[in-house]
Formats: C-alpha cells, sequence, structure tokens
C-alpha cells in the first residue's frame, strides 16, 4: 500500500509504501482519498482508530451536506466499510477537519491553511 499525507494546501508531507498494518501515521478524523485495487476510490474523513488490534475494515464516514451551501442536511453520517486488506493507495490531509476550521466538505480538495491561535491557552489561564 502507498501512503501520501499532504498539507491543507497540498504540499506532500510524507510518502511511503508499506503494509496496511505497518502504516506509522494514523489519519483519524482527516480528509482521505483511498484507492482500493480495482481502482474504485472513496473519498470521506477516516473514522477508525489505528490501535494496538490488527484492524480488518476501516471506515470512512461523509457528511450528510449539500455541498453548493455547505449546509448539513442531516446530522447523519454517511459511512463506506473499507476492507483495508484491499487498500492500494491511502491519501489524507492533515488538518482537514472542519474542527481545524476548514469549511464541511465531503469533497477531497486542498484549501488555504487555517490559523491556529498559539495565545488561546495564556488568554483562558
Amino acid at each position: 500500500m502507498k501512503f501520501i499525507q499532504y498539507n491543507l494546501a497540498g504540499k506532500v508531507v510524507e510518502q511511503y509504501s508499506c503494509d496496511f498494518d505497518q502504516l506509522k501515521a494514523n489519519p483519524i478524523g482527516e480528509k482521505v482519498r483511498v484507492t482500493m485495487d480495482n481502482g474504485k476510490i472513496c473519498v470521506g474523513f477516516w473514522d477508525t482508530f489505528l490501535g494496538q488490534c490488527k484492524v480488518q475494515t476501516a471506515e470512512i464516514s461523509q457528511y450528510d451536506l449539500d455541498e453548493k451551501t455547505s449546509k448539513l442536511r442531516s446530522s447523519n453520517s454517511i459511512v463506506t466499510f473499507v476492507p483495508t486488506s484491499r487498500i492500494a493507495k491511502l491519501e489524507a490531509i492533515l488538518h482537514s477537519n472542519p474542527r481545524w476550521g476548514t469549511g464541511p466538505t465531503n469533497k477531497f480538495e486542498f484549501s488555504k491553511p487555517v490559523k491556529i491561535r498559539s495565545d488561546f491557552f495564556r488568554r483562558h489561564l
């Protein structure tokens, strides 16, 4: 399997080839594009924690979202289950979850970097 991790602007931060169970990064919550060994592509947010046990199936979720207005249709997620043994390529975008300040979208696209305020804790102590 090939793993590629990008920053928000699309610059490659890290890439390597390995077996899925040897993956060094844990893209939990990040926007991912998974390419299967049959060429099928799945895009969404990585919802599978890579812990100590062997992961057989990964969960990729999407928002129930109107892409034109960026408004949620419901609070439901659309989940795709992907057998990890069939993943040929896993691409992830760092800090791509809307909780980091990017707009909600189900598309695998790059954006401008968000500013993370470093003085947050100083103001709240």
